[in-house]
């Protein structure tokens, strides 16, 4: 180690050379007038309370220094320079090496400069031969002092024989890099030499040009070896750089048998780095992990020979990885923290690294939809959390947890938003779609409580995997989550939708999140007819949701089922059911009745749900995105049902308010096709139910039912019809026939059959020959329990214009009902007796006679008879 406590070595080699003739000063002292004395414009600067010489000129100009010593034929000066700006031509510094006198402008000697126009500043060494001459002799490194501020440590050397060598090194630390050489005698050394600065500045730079830790001393010769001062691996972990004290012999430093790394052996190749000679960069054969090492060396010399023994130093590493998909997830969301119920009124987001890996933040891109913003540099370190949040609401978060504050961080919308955490190069590495009604209740939605992640081992389920925090302080901020629940997905992902996205493509919805690289491949699905699939997409909003491009269209009239192949399965490796079956077909246009009110609920129990229930009961598709439900009685109450979904053939669906309420009071209803609706107000004693179609200009009405309460069986009392639906008994029959229309039968699962066949539905009545009435069959039990409950009576008439009486007698001949007195009915239709009077009680089990009469304005007169028996359970 050459020039460590320069002014012990100094005095050691050159006793007979007085102390006082060197120059030392670090103005530890507190001044620059003594010891040594320094001479000049000295009104023109301080020592400031760091230590440090500091320019503090009234006014612009050009201030000047300087101290008188001796300076050796072989001498060392080292200066450290704080420019607090950059240089130019008129903001400037001369570092005078040597002078043969004091007023340094008019001086004999030598000097570096620091000041050019623009960006290739450079320090450069000049002779001065008095007032009106200099020479450039050497320039260092172009733009190495073109930067603002310019903070520097210099190291110039003169050895026997004039040759100069300019060093300089940026910052506190680190190896000095060369800045030139020249070789120059024209100026001796000598005693009654002096050191000094000259500061050139406008009035905007009067005080930024700082001094410290001077020394002008011999070049005493060097016998000391080199000292390894440190090592630092780089951020692959590839490689590590050693650091010498000085310059080092190429023969013996870039030999690869003098280094080892403890525990891991010698590097593969050497190779000097930094610009110099003092710092070597060793690549190894492997990376290293994170983790403590020990880097040795040993028979390292250095330029004069000197050889070390045996060194060693201790570094670290860490190694930082690139964020993969789901190794960080957003696991607590803040978005509605008003009114607080603990926690400050501040929005957040918490991040969870859920990898083995060490991730620098600064890698990732945080959006919810607007422009991503570059997070925090920061290193997250495996199974830890980090809270995001804006400046201010860091510090509000303080008392809690250390939160990160992040330029840009985006409003939270307490509705719902989209957050999406990305990479550099906008691969995703998680997405949340996140809403409200996550909330485990209403008053939690309203404000206060966050949104946890339950388990954040299965980052591909969405709504079903997060709840609100379940204690207070209303939230887990910096920590695990409260709701934390680490069980397993053994569950299969189940198909449960398929959508056509126009006659090339489908798409499809499962039940959880799917693995990226299965869900991408066309092998992991079937369509059948068959169809050939070119390509499958994950969509941006959903892992659930996959868009199957096809490579031939659909056919309008075609029914296809789509399912699943065992090679698809979820992000926890579980396949997929391959019994799931979707059913798909391009939509079209109805026409009336395609599609019926089938069934609805407009008085139910107490606190109980209405509904309205419609049956398609053609052949064809159709899109629900292009229906209406609509109220037309009093009013025009119109609801879009919007919903993106397929009617089928054959399909029931139900709309209601609360599709909870309904699979809870009808048990054997199917959850999946209750679908939420604010449908129009449904009163309990009459009211309209209308069924629209419209897409662009076209406007079909489906179907449109106007009910009455009495269209219940008439043996149920008005009370005993709350909580009971009214069905349709044929799809094929008139819509607002009343006859078409009656009670539920009443069972313990439900007073009604929502999302199935009706409990009440009638078949076809086989042909009756000439007969014009027929019973189907001729019996009934109106005992409500949905079989045989009424008498079903069709009639076809010879003609228009008949009139009809149409009687129930019992087999005594006694009247007990008239369903009809002599009226119009029209050439065919139906009729339906419950098994009541004509004073609204029961009729007793026997035998019954069904008579009618028909007759036109002409005189002709037709009678039928008909035997039937009304039958009760006992």
């Amino acid at each position: 180690m050459r020039h460590l406590l320069f002014a012990t070595l100094a005095v050691l080699a050159l006793a007979a050379l007085p102390l006082r003739a060197q120059i030392v000063d670090d103005f530890s002292d507190g001044n620059f007038t003594a010891n040594p004395a320094w001479q000049g414009d000295v009104t023109h600067f301080i020592v400031n309370a760091s230590g440090e010489l500091q320019l503090n000129a009234p006014a612009a100009g050009s201030s000047a220094l300087a101290v008188a010593g001796t300076v050796s034929d072989s001498a060392v000066w080292l200066l450290d320079v704080r420019l607090a700006f950059a240089p130019s031509a008129t903001n400037l510094l001369r570092v005078y090496l040597m002078a043969d006198q004091a007023d340094l402008l008019q001086a004999n000697g030598y000097y570096l400069e620091i000041g050019e126009n623009g960006a290739t500043d450079a320090l450069r060494l000049f002779r001065q031969d008095g007032p009106a001459s200099r020479t450039l002799l050497a320039a260092g490194l172009t733009g190495f002092v073109a930067v603002d501020p310019v903070d520097i440590r210099l190291r110039v050397r003169r050895s026997t024989g004039a040759n100069w060598t300019v060093e300089a090194r940026a910052g506190g630390s680190g190896p000095f890099e060369p800045q030139g050489t020249a070789t120059d005698a024209t100026h001796n050394a000598g005693a009654g030499r002096f050191f000094g600065v000259y500061c050139l500045y406008t009035a905007t730079r009067t005080d930024k040009f700082f001094f410290d830790n001077l020394s002008v001393l011999p070049d005493v010769p060097d016998t000391t070896p080199p000292v390894l001062l440190s090592a630092s691996a780089n951020g692959t972990g590839t490689e590590v750089l050693a650091l010498f004290d000085e310059d080092l012999d190429t023969a013996s430093a870039l030999e690869p048998a003098h280094y080892a790394i403890a525990g891991l052996g010698g590097p593969t190749s050497v190779a000097f780095a930094g610009g110099g000679k003092q710092q070597v960069r060793l690549t190894l054969a492997a990376a290293l992990g994170t983790g403590t090492y020990t880097l040795q060396s040993q028979q390292i010399a250095d330029a004069a020979g000197n050889s070390s023994g045996q060194q060693s130093t201790v570094f670290e590493f860490v190694k930082i990885e690139a964020a993969a998909e789901f190794d960080i997830l957003v696991n607590e969301i803040m978005a509605d923290p008003t009114p607080s119920v603990g926690l400050p009124e501040a929005e957040w987001l918490e991040l969870h690294n859920r990898s083995g890996k060490i991730i620098n933040l600064n890698t990732l891109l945080l959006s919810d939809g607007s422009t991503p913003r570059v997070l925090p540099d920061y290193l997250l370190r495996p199974d830890s959390f980090v809270v995001l949040a804006t400046a201010a609401n860091a510090a509000a978060l303080a008392p809690f947890t250390a939160a990160l504050g992040v330029a840009g961080f985006p409003a939270l919308n307490n509705s719902g938003d989209t957050l999406v955490l990305t990479d550099a190069v906008g691969a995703v590495v998680d997405r949340v779609v996140y809403a409200a009604n996550w909330h485990d209740n209403s008053v939690k939605s309203e404000g206060g409580w966050s949104l946890e992640r339950i388990n954040p081992d299965l980052p591909c389920q969405e709504r079903e995997n997060w709840r609100s925090c379940p204690v207070l302080p209303g939230g887990t901020p910096g920590k695990a989550n409260a709701s934390l629940q680490k069980m397993p997905d053994l569950t299969a992902p189940r198909l449960l939708a398929a959508f056509p996205d126009d006659a090339n493509a489908l798409e499809l919805t499962f039940s959880e999140g799917l693995d990226r690289i299965a869900a991408t491949d066309p092998a992991g699905y079937r369509i059948d007819p068959p169809l050939a699939i070119s390509s499958v997409e994950l969509t941006a909003e959903s892992r659930r949701v996959v868009r199957l491009v096809l490579q031939e269209p659909l056919e309008s009239g075609i029914v296809y089922a789509v399912s699943a192949t065992p090679g698809l399965r979820d992000c926890s490796g579980n396949a997929a059911a391959v019994t799931d079956t979707a059913w798909v077909g391009l939509p079209e246009t109805p026409a009336p009745m395609d599609v019926v009110v089938n069934e609805v609920l407009f008085n139910p129990a107490t606190f109980g749900s209405d509904f309205v229930e419609i049956h398609n009961r053609s052949a064809k598709v159709f899109d629900l995105q292009h229906f209406f439900l609509a109220n037309f009685s009093g009013g025009s109450d119109v609801r879009a049902i919007g919903q993106k979904r397929l009617l089928l053939p054959g399909a029931y669906l139900v709309f209601s308010p609360a599709p909870a309420d309904i699979t809870q009071r009808f048990l054997r209803a199917k959850p999946e096709n209750i679908l939420l609706m604010a449908i129009p107000a449904l009163p309990d004693d009459a009211g309209n139910a209308t069924l629209v179609w419209s897409k662009g200009p076209d406007r079909v009405i489906v179907d449109s039912l106007t009910y009455f309460d009495d269209w219940h069986n008439s043996l149920l009392a008005a009370n005993e019809r709350t909580g009971v639906s009214l069905e349709r008994v044929r799809p094929d029959g008139p819509t607002n026939d009343p006859a078409n229309w009656t009670s539920a039968a009443r069972r313990p699962d439900g007073n009604g059959t929502p999302t199935l066949p009706n409990s009440q539905q009638s078949g076809s009545i086989p042909p009756g020959g000439n007969d014009l009435f027929q019973l189907g069959p001729a019996r009934l039990s109106p005992d409500g329990d949905g079989y045989e409950d009424y008498l079903d009576i069709r009639y076809t008439l010879p003609g228009a214009g008949y009139a009809a009486t149409v009687t129930i007698f019992d087999s005594e001949g006694v009247p007990v009902k008239r369903l009809v007195r002599q009226q119009l009915i029209g050439t065919e239709g139906s009729l339906r007796w419950d098994g009541d009077m004509d004073d609204g009680t029961a009729t007793r089990p026997g035998i019954y006679i069904f008579f009618a009469e028909i007759f036109d304005p002409g005189g002709d007169v037709r009678q039928e008879r008909k035997v039937f028996a009304l039958v009760r359970r006992f």
